[in-house]
Order: C-alpha cells, then sequence, then structure tokens
C-alpha cells in the first residue's frame, strides 16, 4: 500500500491551503474530502468580502474549486468518501472509510465545523419547513415574504444582504447592542429598506406544527414579540467537528482541540487546522494561514 507524507482530511479553506503548500514541497500529498466539490461549507457562501485579493468579493463555490485546483495542479491527490476511523501505527497513520484505506505519515484533520442550532422545541421538526442554515441554499424558497435571522456575525449579516434581495422583508435577532460583524458589512445592511434589527433580543419559541409560521421573540426587559414569518435562518455560531480526534487529543468543552503556532496537536504526526482549533479565528484568511503552517512545519521534519 502506497504510504503518503501527508494526508489531509476535510476539503475546505484550510485543508486545500494545506495540500496546496504541502504538495509544493514535494511531498505525497492526498485530500479526502466528504463534499463531492471542494470548499466545505464555503460553497454555500453566495459573496465572500474578506478574503484578499477579491476587492468586489467572490462566490464560495468559485474561491473553493479555485485553491483545490491550484492544490491538484501542485500535485495533490484528491479522494472523495467520508473517514469512520483513524489508527495510529509506529511508523505511520491509517485513516479508514468507505473510500479504502490511506497509510499516511502526517495526518492533518481539517473537517471544520458545523451550525450550531437554537435549541428551541421542534426546531429540528421545522428544519427544511421553514427553518434554514444557509441563506444562499434556500433563499429562493421564500421569494417575497418575511424572514428572521438569528445571529448577528459576520455570516448572519452577509446573508442578510442575500436574502434581502429575494425575500420581502427580514428581522435580524441578535444578542448584542449592534451585531458584531463587519463594520463595512454592518453599514450595507443597515441601508436597507426592508431590513430590520431587534437588539439585545432572542428567538424563544418557534409558531407552528407542520411549518413555521412565525418566531416568538424576547427582548432583554423579558417581552414578547411574534413575528410572522415563514423561514428562520440559524447563524448563531457553531460547532468543531472533531469526533474523530477523540481518543487522541484533550478537547475542550466546546470540542476544540488545542495546537502550537506549528499547528501541532503534540501527537507525532497529527495536526489540526481550521475551525476546530482553539482560539481559531474563525476567518477564512485565518484557517488559510493554519493550513500553510501545518504544511510548512511537515515540509521541514522531511
Amino acid at each position: 500500500m502506497k504510504k503518503r507524507d501527508v494526508t489531509i482530511v476535510g476539503g475546505g479553506v484550510a485543508g486545500l491551503t494545506a495540500a496546496f503548500f504541502a504538495a509544493r514541497e514535494n511531498l505525497i500529498t492526498t485530500v479526502i474530502d466528504n463534499q463531492g466539490a471542494s470548499g466545505g461549507v464555503l460553497i454555500n457562501v453566495d459573496n465572500i468580502q474578506n478574503f484578499p485579493g477579491f476587492p468586489d468579493g467572490i462566490r464560495g463555490y468559485e474561491l473553493g474549486p479555485t485553491i483545490a485546483n491550484q492544490a491538484a495542479a501542485s500535485g495533490a491527490e484528491f479522494m472523495f468518501g467520508s473517514v469512520a476511523e483513524i489508527r495510529q501505527s509506529e511508523q505511520a497513520w491509517e485513516v479508514s472509510g468507505d473510500f479504502g484505506t490511506v497509510m499516511t505519515i502526517n495526518l492533518v484533520i481539517a473537517t471544520g465545523s458545523h451550525p450550531k442550532l437554537l435549541g428551541i422545541s421542534n426546531e429540528e421538526q421545522l428544519y427544511g419547513h421553514g427553518i434554514s442554515y444557509c441563506a444562499t441554499c434556500d433563499a429562493d424558497f421564500f421569494r417575497d415574504e418575511d424572514v428572521v435571522i438569528a445571529g448577528g456575525g459576520d455570516a448572519a449579516l452577509d446573508e442578510a444582504l442575500v436574502l434581502a434581495e429575494i425575500v420581502k422583508s427580514v428581522t435580524i435577532v441578535h444578542h448584542r447592542d449592534l451585531p458584531n460583524g463587519s463594520k463595512t458589512t454592518l453599514a450595507q445592511v443597515q441601508a436597507l429598506q426592508n431590513v430590520r434589527m431587534l437588539a439585545n433580543s432572542e428567538v424563544v419559541k418557534l409558531l407552528g406544527d407542520d411549518v413555521l409560521i412565525g418566531a416568538s421573540i424576547r427582548d432583554k426587559l423579558g417581552l414578547i414579540e411574534e413575528v410572522n414569518c415563514t423561514g428562520l435562518f440559524v447563524y448563531v455560531g457553531s460547532e468543531p467537528q472533531t469526533n474523530l480526534l477523540q481518543g487522541f487529543c484533550e478537547l475542550d468543552a466546546s470540542g476544540h482541540v488545542a495546537v502550537d503556532v506549528q499547528m501541532a496537536t503534540g501527537i507525532t504526526g497529527l495536526y489540526a487546522v481550521g475551525d476546530i482549533r482553539q482560539r481559531s479565528s474563525g476567518l477564512l484568511l485565518g484557517s488559510a494561514a493554519d493550513g500553510m503552517a501545518a504544511a510548512r512545519a511537515i515540509a521541514a521534519e522531511n
């Protein structure tokens, strides 16, 4: 069985950048991605405005494959499938899944994160029936209707810009005095006529049995406002996908793994990059930097 120098689990910006830099160092490099299109959750973002080099922004489904193509052109191999297990032997790591088994000297985990739920009863039942975690994916289903966004970070504001062009009205519900996303994006959102913001508030109840018809929103004084809406888009954070690392690395209470400046976990040949590591910036550029750091550290050891 061919042994790779480095195998990257995950095809988001962090993993793809690691593959690009590793392949450029003539390391035998393989990316294992569980999606048909490289880019991770990035491919669902309509317009990325905080990645250098694109003054007018770039669509996620364009940026992800662009980095993947760079990695492939440098010699990286791509495999698609789901990783079920990783194992450590004396001289290598084994990565197993529906694609078979890959042996590798160094293993970079770049599995990213998934959206955090509101934690409200019937949220899961209403998923796909009014509840969504991706405006870029689902906005057209709510054309000329009233929708709510829960969250005030960059993702929430970016998706508000997408929704405002399609839906009748957008209500942004967030916990602070002002949303904590980019000030530039916030100014763009505030200028929209069909967007209003409910500060220091949270969604506490979903209305509707089979489909969403509204949401109850509570402010800091405890007052409840019922908002009619057919769509609720949730952007209240994310949770790291670190199940593969359980039993190998100590994870903190939120599921993140500690790494050093080279993205090394302290376990020989095991690295963690992007959203899954502690103190990640959560920004694409930071994820790219993580991937570069891991690849350069591995190259220095070979």
